[in-house]
């Protein structure tokens, strides 16, 4: 019992130094190490994020911010070069660069037996 009483009274110091710290703040360590990048990541220009395309009279437009930009319009310092319904191609510096509209969706034609035979894969219609 005494051992114990001798064993809290040597930690009660230690405890009284990590008192006053926020549970919810990050360690020390760990906010200069996550401070560094957001500095970075805040000097560098912020690409355009194209959520929105739409096609009227066979020509695509991507819609940003209420309004309608075509290719060959500049888009947030970036110059349109293509659009289409998968993706938007912009040339900034020199450079082309591809902005998929649904990242990891790729559309693909159907394999060559089924439109051969016209034939649906889980289809619930019975055929005639």
């Amino acid at each position: 019992m005494r051992t114990l009483a001798l064993l809290c009274w040597a930690t009660l110091p230690a405890l009284a130094q990590d008192a006053p710290r926020d549970p919810t703040a990050l360690p020390p360590a760990l906010r200069g190490a996550l401070a560094a990048p957001a500095a970075d990541a805040a000097s560098a220009p912020a690409a355009p994020a194209i959520r929105q395309v739409v096609f009227s009279n066979g020509r695509g437009y991507v819609v940003q911010r209420g309004r309608r930009y075509g290719v060959g319009e500049r888009l947030d310092g970036a110059r349109i070069e293509r659009i289409t319904e998968q993706a938007v191609w912009l040339r900034e510096a020199g450079q082309v660069r591809r902005e998929p509209l649904y990242g990891g969706v790729e559309k693909r034609p159907p394999p060559a037996e089924a439109r051969r035979t016209g034939a649906k894969k889980n289809s619930q219609e019975k055929q005639p």
